[in-house]
């Protein structure tokens, strides 16, 4: 029955496998906007959240899960993410640890209020309009969170892409490990797994 109902995909390994590429996309999407084609982080970040807004709309008014709009809006997060990551340290030169910093804020801030008001972090099912917003807030600040967390480890600390990889790969290693050897909150390593999930170039 919430395969039937969620708004959200099901958990699986191939949804993470999807997870990977359609973040990495968005984050390179982010790129091309603002710096291949010139429309530069302020102009980008405003193309982009109009088109995530404008599904999200659909999403949030569908009475079903939609295959395709969930991952468009899971690549447009990615994107979105992107662009407040670069502008924030690029533009408002807060930098990458700072701006690191204000994303986990934010998006600490985000789970706690949903547990709030829900009783419970959600990842799947996700049935309820409240919860949904919740859910995509959360996918964004993640997703602002991880490309920050791209930038320091691969650029600032001079790991690398391959090194980057390295150090995600680690980080979601451990994840699994606290699954299935704990009793880690579910809720807590799915959004910290969605932070980490991704190539960052």
């Amino acid at each position: 029955m919430a395969e039937q109902t969620s708004k959200v995909a099901v958990i699986t390994l191939s949804f993470w496998i999807i997870k990977v590429v359609t973040t990495t996309a968005g984050d390179l999407s982010g790129d091309m906007l603002s710096i291949s084609l010139g429309l530069g982080y302020v102009t980008a970040l405003i193309v982009a959240v109009s088109v995530m807004a404008a599904l999200l709309a659909f999403q949030l008014g569908a009475r079903r899960f939609h295959y395709l709009l969930y991952w468009a809006l899971i690549l447009l997060s990615s994107t979105v993410g992107a662009e407040i990551s670069d502008s924030m340290d690029r533009a408002l030169h807060i930098g990458t640890l700072g701006g690191a910093a204000v994303f986990l804020a934010c998006l600490v801030a985000t789970l706690s209020i949903w547990r709030l008001s829900s009783g419970k972090i959600r990842f799947y099912p996700v049935i309820k309009r409240q919860d949904e917003a919740f859910y995509w807030t959360a996918a964004i600040f993640a997703n602002c969170l991880g490309s920050a967390i791209g930038d320091l480890v691969g650029d600032r600390l001079g790991f690398g892409v391959l090194g980057g990889v390295a150090v995600n790969a680690g980080v979601l290693a451990f994840l699994v490990m606290l699954r299935f050897k704990t009793k880690a909150n579910r809720g807590v390593l799915f959004w910290v797994a969605f932070v980490f999930s991704r190539v960052s170039f």
